[in-house]
Order: C-alpha cells, then structure tokens, then sequence
C-alpha cells in the first residue's frame, strides 16, 4: 500500500466545478476516492442518478471529472465515467468487469483497469436493492460506493430506509404526536456480507487516513467490496454550513453509524466507536445541530444542555436504545468470519 501522505498529494480525477453544495460530504469522498485510483491503473467509474451525479455530470454544463491535462496516451491516467439509472450503477460496473476481463483473456486488453461504482443509498438500498445484492451475489471483482444521506436528495429529501429513526422527512413528516420516520434503518451491512461480498465497510472520510487506506484495500480485493459512506447532507439534515465533519464523527462515535470494516475469512473490527455507552458521545450532541430533530431536542437556553423536549422523552429513549442495538450488532458482525 502507498503511505498516506503519497496518496494524498496525488491528483484526484473529482475536478472543479460541480454545483454540490460546499461542504458536502459526497464531495470531499469524490475527491479523496479520486486520489487513491490515481495509482497507475486504468479508472473506469459508474454513478448511478443521484445527488452526486446530476451536481458533477450534466454535460455539456458541468462535468466535474477527469485527470486534469494527462495526455491521451497516458493509459495508466486515463478515466472513464458512465451515467446510468437509478439502481443500475453495480449491474453497469459488473458488465464492465465482465467485457474486461474477456478482453484481457484473449489478449485484446493488455494491461489492467479497475471498475468502481457510485450510488446514492435511494438508489441502491431502496428502488436498487435487488441488483446490489445480486451483484455482490455473483462475487464481481468491483467496489461498490454506496454515498448513504439517509433519503433521497436529488428529487426532495423522501424517506430512504437508511433513515435514522425518528427523523423529519418530506414523506416521514414530524407533525403533531408523530415523531417523524417511524421505521428502524435496513440493516445493509449484513445484508452486504450475508450476500457475499469479500470486503465490507462503513467509513466516513471525516477519517481521513483509515478512509484512504480502506478505499485502497477495496481496490486490491479479488471479489466485491462494498463501502457505504455516511454523507451528512446540509440541505436534508438541515444543519449550518462548516459542521460536516463534525457531524460525520460524532454520528460515527455516539453509535448512529459506527466505523466498521471487514473482510471475509478474517472478521473485523468497530473503529471509534466503544462498545459501552458510557465511554461514546451522547447522542444528544449528534441530534442538537440538525433541525431534522428539532421536534425531538431542545437547548436549554439557562445551561446549553441539549434534552428532550415535553412530551419526547420517550422517543429519545427509543432511540437511545436503537443506537446501543446497533453498535452491539456491529461489534457481533465484527466476529463473522
């Protein structure tokens, strides 16, 4: 593997000029997995539609993609993007594997390429799930993006089954007693490794050098690696500018979506996020600055503690226990191998 410092001064293929809002965590995983593929290889990327990819790809306008000034026959520089639908961007991925390595088989394809996809968490663990999973099914020598902001932002911020409990969405409304999405998150994760895939990871490039580094090692794997990025959303989540990472780490460590990476035949490991609730963030400090909660927590003006408002407590309590389930789920799939 290259040292971090080596990959993170290297171009990235995500170039300047998309309309993602700034400070968007999509952008910063575009720009960061485009430094780890500059690595001598050929690049091949599919994104299916998403919030990413009508901010990046609406061509002739916005094409925020590619290596820069790198000549033609610079091979090992070239890059490679396919629009598809929706839920199709790992069946695209998957039949460019297929053509390449036929190619490479009978000599027509001489040196290698790697093929990644991107997809919104709407379009791959809602209208895309079937073609994830059978995808991951067939064992594809790909990477798998999943960018997960818990809805569907490119056409209104609708409820996605990424949601975390108890949030406002536009189809998942707070209004009066209800308390926003009433359904507890798909478990993707499991649904990821129990399919079949080599590699598996929840990671957020608020860590930086372990999202470097994760990302590398998908690239290396032989069978399908599946890496979902929790991207908080300024416009859904409805927070100030400048508090994405933040947010990004305090989700990771109060238990909303911890760190996690595994890898088949070896198990794997919950990072940043301790096992016992005591020794984690409230889950109050991940709540406060989003006002997709606002129906769920308040700040006290008198000492700035962040509680439950009237009539929430036991809302907030639910969902306590969600986050405590879903860490101690994480550390028991940490075992699988």
């Amino acid at each position: 593997m290259s040292s971090y410092k080596e990959t993170a001064t290297r171009e990235s293929c995500f170039q300047p000029g998309s309309t993602l809002c700034p400070g968007c965590m999509e952008s910063v995983a575009f720009q960061n997995i485009g430094r780890v593929t500059d690595n001598g290889v050929k690049t091949i990327f599919t994104i299916g539609t998403s919030c990413g990819e009508v901010s990046t790809l609406a061509f002739p306008d916005v094409v925020a993609w590619g290596r820069g000034n790198a000549p033609p026959e610079a091979f090992e520089k070239s890059f490679s993007i396919i629009h598809n639908v929706f839920e199709s961007a790992p069946t695209l991925a998957e039949s460019i594997r297929d053509v390449a390595d036929v190619l490479t088989s009978c000599g027509a394809l001489q040196r290698p390429v790697q093929v990644l996809s991107f997809s919104g968490d709407g379009g791959a663990i809602a209208i895309g799930l079937r073609p994830l999973l059978h995808t991951i099914h067939r064992r594809t020598r790909i990477t798998i993006t999943v960018l997960v902001n818990e809805f569907f932002a490119n056409t209104g911020f609708q409820y996605s089954p990424a949601a975390t409990p108890f949030s406002d969405t536009s189809t998942t409304p707070a209004v009066g007693p209800t308390p926003g999405n009433l359904n507890m998150p798909l478990d993707y994760v499991h649904l990821a490794i129990a399919a079949g895939a080599d590699l598996v990871a929840q990671i957020s490039p608020a860590h930086g050098k372990l999202f470097m580094k994760t990302v590398e090692k998908s690239l290396e794997c032989q069978g399908t690696a599946v890496l979902f990025v929790p991207a908080p959303c300024i416009s859904g989540w409805k927070y100030d500018d400048g508090r994405t990472v933040e947010l990004a780490l305090l989700g990771a460590r109060c238990g909303i979506f911890p760190t996690f990476i595994w890898e088949r035949g070896q198990g794997g490991a919950v990072k940043d996020c301790p096992l016992e609730a005591s020794e984690r963030p409230r889950i109050e400090e991940f709540l406060a600055p989003q006002r997709r909660f606002a129906h769920l927590v308040e700040t006290r003006k008198d000492t700035g503690e962040v509680v439950a408002r009237p009539g929430r407590e036991q809302t907030l309590e639910k969902l306590r226990a969600w986050t405590e389930s879903n860490v101690e789920r994480l550390y028991a799939l940490a075992k699988l191998k």
